[in-house]
């Protein structure tokens, strides 16, 4: 260690003769005050050399010579041994504090909470448990035996003396870019701003600034300054303004630091005093002109750095504040108990002068008082309402508050302010929240935009008098001093009301929350009222003195007073004179004790205390400070009531032979069967006094027949998954075991029920294999002594058990489960199934299980070729092929459990993984499908109607049946049983449009055009788009009306000419489908009717109405946008067109027509666009475009087969012309799918009519209505 500071001797010689060998050369700063500063770093590097000699001249000692400690320490205590066990802590490395007091070289001789706080991480390090910061026996065992092992550390420098440390080799100084402008100095300004620094530390480290030095330039007086300021980046008041000596320059001696590689800003500012006139037009500016620095850090600046000239004004009004005492400050002096909260220490009145509105944007909080800052909690200023976080100065002293954006006062009114905060801690010490000066209350006037110095109506200097003062503290605040901790008592819901024991020890009489604020609080007596309360009927004579051996207990158990016995009659029949020393905190203490053989069955008891009076010299351990406990009134603990143990036994519903309840009906149990539960046991300790052992018990054994009794075995009872009786101690029946036999299960070791609690156990048997078919077994319980053999737990008095008989449940032994599969409600209706679509759902299956858990292996399915009514032309017959699938999928769930491949055949087995069907219980098992393409050259059919159902018999071998498990416990191979079923399957089609009803615009029925139904059709991705050929419409009125393109009828209220236009985009603005006018409109020329296209010859005959006042309600719009002219006259000639909706696009349509007379009768206008309800009726092949029966009743020679599955023939239900669907009732919407064009043409196959288009209903969308 000698050779060390030998080293750092020299080193710091050198710096010293380097900074003398300095001083002749040309410095920074000017001459003066460069030989001040010289001068300094001299002395302060003499001084550490002459500390280092001493340091090196005196021997080594241990701590323990340097520290002698005769007593514990702990938060609160003084001296010198304070002092000297926080330098050891400093120089040891657990630094008590960063700066200020308990910082090295700054040690003080309380013992703090930062104290404390170091002397914990040093126990910590050196293994001295607990690590809690009080330095008793076992510490200063450890401090002695550290210090006899190595040397002590080097002695903290003494305050004055600067202490070597790691600093950045430079600072640069030198003026921001954005310069206060040019401006006013005038009367009463705050921290005007003159001239703005940025100051950049160097990468290599820190540099502390120890002060500014500025001086007063340009052609003024000192004299108008009132102090000069530095202001930090947010404008807050860094330190104490200073004044002007005779050499016109201050030291502002605000330390702060700038962290190494960043940029700190400084603002010199000026504040002046309310009279100017001597000095008006003079032109003052403040200049930097030296930097202190701690270390050797190098300066480097080109001084003096100055801002703008400011010209001193005594003419110009600004605004002003006026501060008063607020009605929010506590009017005098207090003492608030340590855990008081929101306390409000201080408060202000801001009044805002005449001349402008004023902008308060900050704070600053003088906390002049003892008290430390771990002493004050969640100290926070309200201003006008509004609450605002503090920080703290960086010596701790003062509490900044800023307030956003500004709080605004309008002139001429005010805003209360005030400070809150909780006291956490400090007994004895004082809290005292000054303004220290006016100018730490930032205000600026919004008129001219300078910052004002408030000011007040002062009065003589008193200390800590609330008033206004011309000295500082500008504001005296009233003082707090800190009183002591605090202490309450509640009750403590944890100790709950419940059953005790008579005659044993420890029985809990009540439980208390004692709630410790502050400090640890001493307490030389408890007093405990005792309330005894006889059971109607027992005749007996019960008092406190009947309660003995009676302790207060903490939470881990501690007996912290007691034992004592009670006094007779219950008031203060509990009297403990121990010293209790509550703990800070919150903590749970439990009144226990013995109750008297005069205590019977019923008897309740309670006890209270009052702890205002009841607790007698009660002190804070800290302080020494009295303490008044709270409350003043009594705590009563919870009721206990007397109870002998008891037990009582019941075969639980589940498991009992009344049928209470669904499951405790009789089972079937599979032979082979493990672990099954054949009865469950209530145990009720509920109304017991005390805890319950139970050694042992015999359920009784129902047999149907003897010689049976050995087919159970392993039987055991579990306790949860906990099985009680193990081993040697399993019972398995023997043959020779009669009916009713009680068998006794003897547990491995006594189980101890808790009293008040239910518990159930279970009874579980293992049926064997051989088990005969039909026979039975029960388990239940008699009441008989001895079925239950208990004791009290701590008594070991027996229990006379209250038993409950019953048989329990009959179990009958099966050869193994069974299975069934139907089709399930939720398998889904028929639909339209586009081409390629994946995970399509065809089919859902039930399946059920009874007896036992089956695993399902494999399942068959087959592709219906017919349905169960070939006649049903909402489904039609199937007419599928494997090769209208492209992967069919097996789902439970979400969870994919297995595939199926339909290969050549209409026959597949589905092999599944994971699938249990539960014992009496079901699964859903959903068949899902991805479609194959359609196209000329790929494998499906448009019009296959794709439908996979169960196939109850396998196509290999039909003596199989489809659906194959094994049984869980019985290991048998089960077949389904169940027939096949018959699922309405898909019908396949290369794409799916869907249409949707698009709100009118208005829905007010008026004379001319008028919109009377929108919708929208949309063609997916992925197809050739959707072919369009007729929309057919119901429009219905609530009063006589004729339909009429023909206007025969020219009076009464009528509806004419009916037209459909079709738009590209949802605001119906783009017209599209090829309008010849580019109007949009579909239906042109003759093609605007309102009456069938056909009639039921097959000719077009116009308008088809019986006279003029006919009301006929359908209209039909069939296509021809391009208005092109039927030149043929033939009256069975189509010259229809079809529309397109390109794939992955929508088509927007608009039905009006032109109202007349609308106002003669009040109509009302509905209208829908209809869908079908059935498949096409007639089915044709493409190379057969005619029928040879009645096509429209579904009996005679319609459907069209030939052998074989190609393009030419087949069996489909679509038409190969749009006219061909044109022919029968369902014919209201006419589409196509476009499976091979994607051309607009009308004899291109495949045309469908409008049943199961999504959006479409059968019987038409949802009206649009049209009111007067």
């Amino acid at each position: 260690m000698g050779n060390n500071i030998t080293k750092k001797i020299a080193s710091v010689a050198v710096s010293a003769a380097t900074v003398a060998w300095l001083s002749g050369f040309s410095m920074l700063v000017p001459v003066a005050h460069a030989q001040t500063s010289l001068q300094a770093q001299i002395d302060a590097l003499l001084a550490q050399i002459a500390a280092l000699q001493a340091q090196l001249a005196t021997p080594s000692a241990s701590s323990s010579a340097a520290c002698s400690f005769t007593k514990d320490l702990t938060l609160g205590s003084t001296g010198d041994d304070v002092k000297c066990l926080q330098q050891y802590l400093n120089g040891a490395g657990h630094q008590v504090s960063a700066s200020g007091a308990g910082s090295p070289g700054s040690e003080s001789t309380y013992f703090g909470a930062k104290t404390q706080a170091a002397v914990a991480k040093w126990q910590a390090a050196n293994g001295v448990a607990p690590a809690a910061g009080y330095f008793g026996k076992i510490s200063r065992a450890k401090y002695s035996s550290l210090a006899a092992a190595a040397p002590a550390p080097a002695p903290t420098p003494a305050p004055g003396t600067p202490a070597p440390v790691p600093s950045g080799s430079g600072l640069t100084v030198t003026l921001a870019s954005d310069q206060p402008a040019s401006g006013l100095f005038g009367e009463s300004f705050s921290s005007r701003p003159f001239t703005k620094l940025t100051l950049r530390a160097s990468a290599d480290g820190d540099v502390i600034v120890k002060a500014l030095v500025v001086e007063r330039q340009g052609q003024g007086n000192d004299s108008a300054f009132s102090g000069a300021i530095g202001l930090d980046e947010d404008s807050i008041r860094m330190g104490v303004a200073k004044t002007f000596g005779s050499d016109h320059r201050l030291r502002l001696a605000e330390k702060f630091t700038v962290k190494a590689g960043q940029s700190r800003t400084v603002t010199l500012a000026g504040d002046s005093d309310s009279d100017q006139d001597a000095y008006n037009g003079q032109l003052v500016s403040l200049a930097l002109v030296g930097v202190e620095v701690e270390g050797s850090t190098a300066v480097n600046a080109s001084f003096p750095l100055a801002g703008n000239l400011m010209t001193v004004n005594s003419t110009l009004a600004i605004g002003s504040m006026t501060l008063a005492r607020g009605a929010l400050d506590p009017g005098s002096s207090q003492t608030k108990e340590i855990g008081s909260v929101n306390y409000r220490f201080s408060g202000l009145r801001l009044t805002a002068g005449a001349n402008e509105d004023v902008l308060v944007r900050s704070i600053k909080w003088n906390q002049s008082g003892s008290a430390g800052v771990s002493d004050l909690k969640n100290v926070k200023v309200v201003l006008d309402g509004v609450t605002y976080e503090t920080t703290l100065s960086s010596d701790n002293k003062y509490y900044i508050a800023k307030f956003g954006d500004g709080v605004k006062i309008l002139k001429g009114l005010n805003k209360e302010m005030h400070l809150s905060g909780d006291v956490a801690d400090g007994s004895a010490r004082t809290a005292d929240f000054d303004l220290y000066r006016y100018a730490d209350l930032r205000a600026t006037g919004l008129t001219y935009g300078y910052d004002i110095l408030p000011s007040a109506t002062e009065v003589a200097a008193s200390a800590d008098d609330g008033n206004f003062h011309s000295a500082e503290p500008n504001f005296d605040a009233f003082q707090v001093t800190i009183g002591s901790g605090t202490i309450d008592a509640q009750n403590a819901p944890s100790v709950g009301a419940q059953n005790v024991a008579v005659n044993l020890a420890n029985q809990p009489l009540g439980g208390f929350i004692v709630d410790v604020k502050g400090e640890d609080v001493s307490v030389a007596a408890i007093n405990f009222d005792a309330s005894t309360i006889e059971s109607a009927g027992t005749g007996g004579t019960i008092d406190t003195n009947d309660i003995t051996n009676i302790t207060l207990v903490d939470e881990d158990g501690k007996v912290v007073a007691g034992p004592v016995d009670g006094v007779a009659g219950g008031n203060n029949a509990i009297r403990f004179s121990d010293t209790i020393t509550f703990k800070v905190g919150r903590k749970v203490y439990s009144l226990k004790g013995k109750l008297g053989t005069d205590f019977a069955s019923n008897d309740t008891v309670a006890a209270s205390t009052t702890p205002g009076s009841d607790w007698t010299t009660v002190k804070g351990v800290t302080s020494g400070v009295t303490i008044t406990p709270t409350p003043s009134s009594a705590v009563t603990g919870s009721t206990m009531t007397v109870k002998a143990a008891s037990l009582t036994l019941t075969v639980s519903p589940e498991t009992n032979a009344g049928g209470s309840d669904a499951s405790s009906t009789a089972q079937n149990v599979v032979a082979g069967t493990s672990g099954y539960v054949f009865s469950k046991f209530v145990l009720d300790a509920s109304g017991s006094g005390e805890d319950i052992k139970i050694t042992s018990m015999a359920p009784r054994l129902g047999i149907s027949a003897v010689n049976t009794a050995d087919d159970i075995t392993n039987c055991q009872i579990l306790d949860g998954a906990v099985a009680l009786n193990s081993g040697t101690n399993i019972v398995n029946p023997t043959n020779s075991a009669a009916n009713a036999d009680n068998v006794s299960f003897v547990f491995d070791t006594p189980m101890v029920m808790a009293k008040g609690t239910i518990k159930t156990l279970s009874m579980k048997c293992n049926l064997i294999s051989g088990a005969d078919a039909g026979q039975q077994w029960r388990w239940g319980i008699a009441n008989a002594a001895g079925n239950m053999v208990s004791t009290g737990s701590v008594s070991g008095q027996s229990v006379t058990e209250t038993i409950t008989a019953d048989s329990g449940r009959i179990i009958t032994g099966v050869s193994g489960g069974t299975l069934t599969l139907a089709l399930d409600s939720s398998s889904p209706s028929v639909k339209l199934v586009a081409s390629g679509a994946t995970d399509q759902t065809l089919a859902v299956f039930r399946l059920n299980a009874t007896n036992e858990d089956v695993r399902l292996d494999t399942i068959g399915l087959q592709l219906a070729t017919s349905t169960t009514n070939a006649a049903d032309a909402t489904i039609g017959n199937a007419s599928n092929s494997p090769s209208d699938l492209s992967k069919v999928t097996l789902w439970v769930g979400a969870l994919k459990v297995g595939e199926a491949t339909f290969s050549s055949s209409d026959y597949a087995t589905g092999t599944l993984s994971g699938v249990t069907v539960p014992k009496d219980g079901q699964i859903l098992l959903t068949v899902k499908g991805d479609m194959a393409n359609i196209g000329t050259n790929l494998t499906a059919r448009p019009g296959h109607l794709v439908v996979i159902n169960y196939d109850s018999q396998s196509s290999s071998d039909e003596t199989n049946l489809g659906a194959v498990g094994v049984g869980i416990s019985s290991g048998t191979t089960i077949a389904a049983a169940g027939s096949d079923t018959a699922s309405s399957g898909g019908r396949l089609v290369r794409t799916v449009p869907t249409v949707e009803r698009i709100a009118l615009a208005s829905a007010t029925l008026a004379n001319g055009a008028k919109d009377l139904f929108k919708f929208k059709v949309t063609a997916p991705l992925g197809g050739n788009g959707v072919g369009l050929y007729k929309f057919t419409f119901d429009v219905a009125t609530s009063t006589g009306v004729a339909l009429d393109n023909s206007q025969d009828n020219v009076s009464g209220f009528r509806i004419n000419d009916f037209i459909v236009k079709c738009y590209s985009d949802a605001a119906f603005s783009s017209a599209s489908c090829g309008s010849a006018d580019g109007s949009g409109q579909l239906n042109s020329g003759t093609f605007a009717t309102s009456s069938p296209h056909e009639d039921s010859a097959g000719s077009r005959s116009g308008l088809d109405l019986t006279n003029d006042t006919d009301q006929p309600s359908i209209v039909e719009v069939y296509f021809n946008p391009a208005n092109t002219a039927d030149t043929t006259q033939d009256e069975t000639a189509d010259p229809s067109e079809a529309i397109r909706v390109p794939a992955g696009e929508s088509r927007w349509f608009v039905l009006s027509a032109t109202i007349i007379g609308s106002g003669t009768t009040s109509p009302q206008v509905s209208t829908k666009l209809l869908g079908d309800g059935q498949w096409l009726k007639a089915r044709y092949t493409p190379n057969d475009l005619s029928t040879t029966g009645d096509s429209d009743d579904g009996t005679t020679d319609e459907d069209v087969t030939s052998a074989g599955n190609n393009w030419t023939t087949g069996r489909y239900v679509f038409a190969t012309t749009a006219t061909r669907v044109d022919t029968g009732d369902d014919d209201n919407f006419i589409w196509s799918p476009n499976s091979t064009n994607t051309s607009q043409s009308n004899v291109d196959y495949d045309w469908l009519n409008g049943f199961l288009i999504p959006g479409l209903p059968t019987g038409g969308t949802s009206a649009q209505t049209l009111t007067l």
